[in-house]
């Protein structure tokens, strides 16, 4: 997974830019029990819960990056007793784009695993 933050001032939403390369970082990022859909972010620059972002999600389907608007709902810090990467997850607020679709579509190849929990 890769991506960008870039804060934008004056109180609009951060644009975060996310490339998931594969339906297993798919998979990964994935976030199928938040209402409307979401996805958790790997990222060092921690917003705050509640904050707007833009993320332009790259999916590996060779369609064009997806606008979708989301809020911070899940933070995982810089320094956390799990051991696990900073993160944020973010619920999609107004999917206009399809992207949850797309995201179902990738999964939809993939065995699931119904004994793996991620505990966020």
């Amino acid at each position: 997974m890769e991506f960008k933050t870039e804060s934008k001032p004056g109180g609009v939403a951060t644009a975060l830019s996310v490339v998931l390369r594969d339906p297993q970082a798919v998979q990964r990022c994935f976030m199928p029990a938040i209402k409307g859909g979401g996805l958790l972010v790997e990222t060092p620059n921690i917003l705050p819960m509640g904050t707007e972002v833009l993320l332009m999600i790259t999916l590996p389907d060779s369609q064009p990056r997806a606008p979708v608007m989301g809020k911070v709902i899940w933070v995982t810090p810089l320094e956390n007793r799990e051991g696990r990467p900073s993160a944020i997850g973010v619920q999609f607020q107004n999917d206009r784009s399809g992207v949850l679709t797309r995201i179902q579509n990738a999964l939809s190849g993939l065995p699931s695993h119904p004994d793996v929990i991620l505990s966020f």
